[in-house]
Order: structure tokens, then sequence, then C-alpha cells
């Protein structure tokens, strides 16, 4: 009688070894990376017995799938059974992240912080939605309050950093990536996202210092070699533009208009004018409207000696560019003209400039010589020198050839009379 009132227990124990045995199975093909058959084992549980760690494992194991869709759902289960769970709330919020829906992802990782408001970890992830929204304020309150805890985890810094930057607390950015940087030396976008930071203080030494140490971790990297160039092209250093952008393109830097652009404008303030104009030919087929190449051809051309190809390329920036750029060009046309004995036409051009930027003054200077050069009536240079003294006052950059050129300009005319 005994044997047989203890069957129901017998079968009560083999049945909870056998659902042991099965949650072992599930977690050891979940371990081993066998999520197909964990996938298929979990099914099978499903069936007798909806239990929301079996919905878990199979988010999990569809999760590591990249099934973003059936992971969700067999969250979304999960919950429906146990809606308060932390584990089932972040995996859910991450997932949603994964695939772009920030903005429920961060309604489930509220939730998640809500029930363990302690949880850095959660609030760093909850941070990073944010920051993938743009909602750089929320994040940045976030990251500031986890550093106020933990000023020590990395990767958090790197977050708070970056929203310091963004909302202008740049010295504050400064000082916590170089935290990040003496951390991990390793981090190659916290240089680049540094040197930016250190753009704001146009804080020289410390770029440089920076590209270089840079360099150092990561030989010949395109991206630190562009940072160097813009730097250097920015600074006028052109020599060392040159350069940097010749190591950028050989490091596998992508060759776009703009930045051959620069090159070239670096090679011809380098003086490697020929080579400069082989630059601006190939951008001339490339974009035949752009007034800064037509110009800069014209200047290759005018200090090669070359001056009816000058003129004719600083005519066509003229026709091509801006109102800004206009005076500039104008200017050069002119020299170009006095260069090559077109008088007439120099002045023609230098009195443009006059025209559109009444307050560059020196250029009536340039007008006067240029008249005293071709006319023998020395009447409009006079006019024209004593126009521009009382424009410059005495500062002038040639008042005293100017005065001097007066006096002598009388003298000739006294005795021509």
């Amino acid at each position: 009688m005994k044997t047989v009132k203890s069957i129901p227990f017998i079968l009560i124990f083999l049945a909870i070894s056998l659902i042991s045995f099965s949650q072992e199975e599930i977690d050891r093909l979940i371990l081993n990376k066998k999520y197909e058959q964990a996938i298929l084992e979990i099914n099978k549980q499903l069936e007798v017995n909806r239990r929301s760690d079996l919905y878990f494992k199979k988010g999990i194991a569809y999760s590591n799938l990249q099934n973003y869709q059936e992971s969700l759902s067999s969250y979304s289960e999960a919950l429906l059974l146990e809606p308060n769970n932390v584990e089932i709330l972040t995996e859910m919020a991450e997932n949603l992240s994964i695939i772009g829906n920030q903005e429920d992802a961060a309604e489930f990782f509220v939730k998640a912080i809500q029930l363990n408001p302690k949880n850095l970890t959660l609030k760093a992830k909850l941070g990073k939605v944010y920051i993938n929204q743009k909602e750089i304020k929320q994040a940045f309150k976030i990251f500031d309050d986890i550093y106020s805890v933990d000023s020590t985890n990395v990767y958090w810094n790197k977050q708070y950093a970056y929203c310091c930057y963004q909302l202008g607390e740049r010295k504050k950015a400064v000082s916590i990536y170089e935290k990040v940087l003496a951390s991990n030396p390793r981090d190659h976008g916290t240089y680049i996202n540094l040197i930016h930071a250190y753009h704001w203080k146009n804080d020289s030494d410390s770029i440089r210092s920076l590209i270089r140490k840079g360099l150092e971790q990561f030989p010949e990297n395109a991206e630190l070699y562009f940072e160097q160039a813009n730097f250097n092209f920015k600074n006028k250093n052109y020599d060392r533009a040159k350069r940097a952008y010749e190591n950028y393109f050989s490091s596998g830097g992508d060759s776009i208009y703009d930045d051959i652009l620069n090159y070239a404008i670096s090679t011809y303030f380098s003086r490697d004018d020929s080579d400069a104009l082989g630059i601006f030919e190939d951008l001339f087929r490339a974009n035949p409207n752009d007034p800064f190449v037509l110009y800069y051809m014209g200047m290759c051309y005018k200090k090669l000696n070359k001056f009816t190809d000058a003129a004719k390329y600083m005519r066509w920036a003229i026709e091509s560019t801006y109102p800004d750029y206009l005076p500039k060009f104008y200017h050069h046309l002119g020299q170009i003209y006095g260069l090559d004995r077109k008088f007439e036409e120099s002045i023609a051009a230098l009195q443009k400039v006059n025209e559109l930027d009444p307050s560059q003054h020196e250029v009536l200077f340039e007008i006067a010589t240029t008249y005293e050069e071709y006319n023998n009536n020395k009447t409009l240079a006079l006019t024209y020198y004593r126009l521009y003294l009382k424009e410059v006052g005495e500062s002038g950059l040639n008042v005293e050839y100017a005065l001097n050129r007066i006096t002598r300009i009388k003298e000739d005319m006294f005795f021509e009379e």
C-alpha cells in the first residue's frame, strides 16, 4: 500500500528532474552558441509550461542570431508574465536600440532604472540611447550624475566628454578626454575628438603634440594625417600642410574634390608653381566653373610669366565668383595686366577694385604709379597720389613715396610749362 501511495511523489520528482535537466540543456546549448537547437528545446518546454524565463532565454538566443524581431517578440511574452523584471526590460531596451527604435528603448530603460535606481550601467545605456536620439541635454544629465559617483569608467567618461563638448562645456570636455586618453592611449576616436576640442582653445602646441602622439600609436593613419593637414592649412603653414596632404593620400585617404583643392592651394603657396598648376588643371577639368580654381590658375600663370593665360583665367574667375571675392580678383587682374604692359586694362581693373571696395586705399597708390608709367600727362597720377594720401592719412604703406612723387611731378610740370 505504501508503494502505491509513493508513486505520485516519484512521478513529481521525475518531472522536476526532467525540467531541471532540460533547463541545464538549454543553458548549455546557449553557452556553446548552438542557438537554433536551444530555440527548439525551449519551444518544446513552452508547449508544456509558458514561463517567463523560457521566453527570456528564447529572446537571448534570437538576439545572438541577430533576429531581433523574434527576439523582441520573445521578450514581450516574457514581460507579460513578469512585467517588472529588470533583466528582461534591459534586454528589450537594448534590442530596440539596436534596430533603431531609440524612443521605445528609452522608455524600457527608464522603467528598468526606476526598479533599480542605483544601477549605473543601466543609466549609462539610457544615456547612450539619448545620444543616439540627439537628446544631448538629457544624456549630459545622466552622465554627469554617473561621473559624480564613478569617474573611473573610461567608456562612460567618453560619452560624458562628448556631451560636454556638444553643449559648449569645452573646458570640461578637454579635461575628461585627456583623462580618457591617459587611461587608454590606443583609443583612436578620442585622439580625433580631443583634437577638435583643442581647436576650440586655439591651442596649436597641444594639437601638434597630440597629432604626433597619435601617429606614434597609429603610424600612417589617414584620419590623423587629415587632421594634421587641415590644421596646418588653416594656420597657413602651407609647406607642412602639403606634406600632410600627401601623407593622407598615400595612406588611403579619400581624394575628394575639396581636399585636393586645399592640397593644390598648399602646393601653390609652397612655391611649387608648375606642380600646383597641374593639380589645378585636373580640378578645372572636374569643375570648370569653380572661381577658386580659376583664380589660382591665373595666379600660377602669373608667377610663370604667362600673362595672357593669367589674364584669361582671372577674367573667368571674376565671371564665376561671388561678390565678396571680386575686389581681390580684380586686384590681381590689374597687376597681371600691368606686368604684361597693358596699362589701360590694368587701370580699369584697379579702378574696379576701388569701386567694389573703397576701403582698399592702397589700390589708389597702384593706380597712380600705373598712370605715371604709361601716361605722359602726369596730372592723373598726381590726382591719384593726392587721393591716396587723403584716404590713408599717415597710416598708409607708401605715404613717403607718394609725397616724394608729388613733389617730383610738380617740379617736372613746372619746368614743362
